[in-house]
């Protein structure tokens, strides 16, 4: 099977986003754990979690998520330039719909 250039760089962004949410996964619940010395919440939204926490927590978790998924990009990016000596491929546009009309046509 054969892969072009952008679904290569899919793959590899992919892969790469995937061990960077897992990782972040991870250092947020132990950071957890040590400053509260108690277990991060399963659900924030399960009303005996406090506000405090389930706010916290949900930030926190967002924060984490976002920077894993920036860290991870610039990663793969950085790879796939030592590799093949060129910018990651550019995710396609998506031609604009500006009306219904032109959305059915």
């Amino acid at each position: 099977m054969f892969l072009n250039k952008r679904r290569r760089w899919a793959l590899i962004a992919g892969v790469a986003g995937v061990a960077g949410a897992q990782l972040a996964d991870h250092l947020l619940s132990s950071s957890w754990k040590l400053a509260a010395k108690k277990e991060p919440p399963d659900d924030p939204a399960y009303e005996d979690v406090p506000w405090k926490s389930a706010i916290l927590w949900t930030t926190a978790a967002g924060a984490a998520a976002a920077l894993s998924q920036l860290v991870a990009r610039r990663g793969a990016g950085v790879a796939w330039k030592r590799l093949t000596g060129e910018r990651p491929p550019q995710p396609r546009r998506r031609r604009r719909v500006r009306s219904r009309r032109e959305a059915l046509a």
